[in-house]
């Protein structure tokens, strides 16, 4: 009975806890309001960005159609629970759990029009190192791929693996997002590992230019 409280009760206290604290952000958006370029109708996109910003992230696309690749890892049945509450669908697998069958499901939602979300260093790491299941559903879907990032001037990090950021309610927050990258269909070894490298690097522009935007110190 506690177990069964528990698991319906955490993914709602999940959901508010979002909603207050990224509710009440001071939000910059750069270089531009996101919705001026890519809002409601425009095609699908596929929206990556680092695992430690999933708290913000959540709360925004909330906002759009989306759905999200989320691992069938334990702390995943939490992350897909509380995205639910808050409007956004799921893909439940990960690079070494389910992987492929959700990778094609998230294909098939982007192809009714769901916007594809995707966390290219989870579940579990290395942080800020790009996996290829990104690279296979850009080549899939023929959407274009736009790196993002989110950051709080104060903010909690958590000692975890990719130093998991939450916001602070009322605190100035910036959402940065790049040029969106069209990924061919077809690539060879070489060229697959330009674009991995090319969408790591852009990654790692937004993220620094939202901490720098903030003044929140990278880790």
């Amino acid at each position: 009975m506690k177990k069964r409280f528990t698991e319906k009760f955490a993914p709602w206290a999940a959901a508010q806890l979002v909603r207050f604290c990224c509710g009440t952000a001071r939000l910059l958006e750069y270089p531009r309001p996101f919705y001026e370029v890519h809002g409601e109708n425009s095609q699908p996109f596929i929206l990556v960005f680092w695992h430690s910003r999933i708290f913000f992230a959540t709360w925004y696309l909330s906002f759009y159609r989306c759905c999200a690749l989320i691992s069938r890892h334990s702390d995943g049945e939490l992350v897909a629970a509380a995205a639910e509450k808050l409007g956004i669908q799921s893909a439940r697998g990960s690079t070494t759990r389910g992987g492929e069958a959700a990778l094609r499901q998230l294909v098939r939602m982007i192809g009714k029009g769901f916007n594809g979300i995707i966390t290219p260093d989870g579940p579990k790491g290395p942080p800020r190192k790009l996996q290829d299941g990104v690279i296979s559903l850009g080549q899939l879907s023929q959407r274009p791929v736009i790196p993002v990032s989110f950051s709080s001037r104060h903010a909690v990090r958590l000692k975890s693996w990719d130093r998991f950021m939450i916001p602070l309610p009322f605190s100035k927050t910036a959402f940065v997002y790049g040029e969106p990258i069209m990924i061919p269909r077809k690539l060879d070894d070489e060229t697959r590992k330009r674009y991995r490298l090319r969408i790591e690097k852009e990654l790692d522009r937004v993220t620094d230019l939202s901490d720098g935007l903030v003044g929140q110190p990278r880790i």
